[in-house]
């Protein structure tokens, strides 16, 4: 908690510690951002990694308002909420760990984001159909910040998932093993528009 601190990243996002609310309020150098109230718990996702800020930053380019958001693999629920936050009309959160369930219902309540447009749910979608079925779809945007040895299996699932035009943004990919990712997202039908790097 020490050197957790307020974080601005991208144009409009800026994300607060629970505990450091009253120290923001009022300051004039974060006057018109997106404010993010987050308690991470023990889940992943506080906005100081790398791969969760590029998550965080496409979102900020892709939600244009009115969207719906599917975050696989959710953490603290970081993403969808920040989407939430950004416009997007509704947004469902999957993890494989049951604990993110409480996590990410109480930091989306941190932020007045009520159940009736989030949803939270536990399970593996690589594996589980039923839960796939529950999740529905299409999504206008789906949402991986995970590692590349999930994404790979994940990329099969994520067409029937994705509308259309929808935009498919995954993250946690070390360098190394990026083309590969790529390879499994194109033979699956995804065409890869663009790329970044960050640490």
């Amino acid at each position: 908690k020490q050197y957790y601190k307020p974080m601005e990243i991208g144009e409009r996002l800026l994300v607060i510690p629970e505990w450091e609310q009253e120290n923001v309020k009022g300051q004039a150098k974060y006057a018109g951002k997106v404010p993010l109230i987050l308690e991470p718990g023990l889940t992943f996702g506080t906005g100081s990694h790398a791969t969760t800020r590029l998550c965080l930053t496409a979102l900020e380019k892709h939600i244009t308002g009115g969207q719906t958001v599917l975050d696989l693999g959710c953490g603290s629920g970081i993403l969808s909420i920040a989407a939430l936050l950004l416009g997007a009309d509704r947004a469902v959160a999957c993890d494989i760990d049951e604990k993110c369930m409480d996590v990410a219902y109480e930091n989306a309540a941190l932020n007045g984001v009520g159940r009736d447009r989030y949803t939270v749910r536990w399970g593996d979608v690589v594996t589980d159909q039923a839960l796939r079925q529950e999740l529905g779809g299409p999504y206008d945007v789906v949402v991986a910040n995970i590692v590349a040895d999930v994404i790979i299996p994940l990329s099969a699932q994520v067409p029937a998932l994705l509308a259309e035009d929808g935009v498919f943004l995954c993250s946690g990919i070390i360098d190394t093993r990026a083309d590969e990712v790529q390879a499994a997202l194109e033979k699956n039908g995804l065409h890869v528009f663009g790329r970044r790097e960050q640490n």
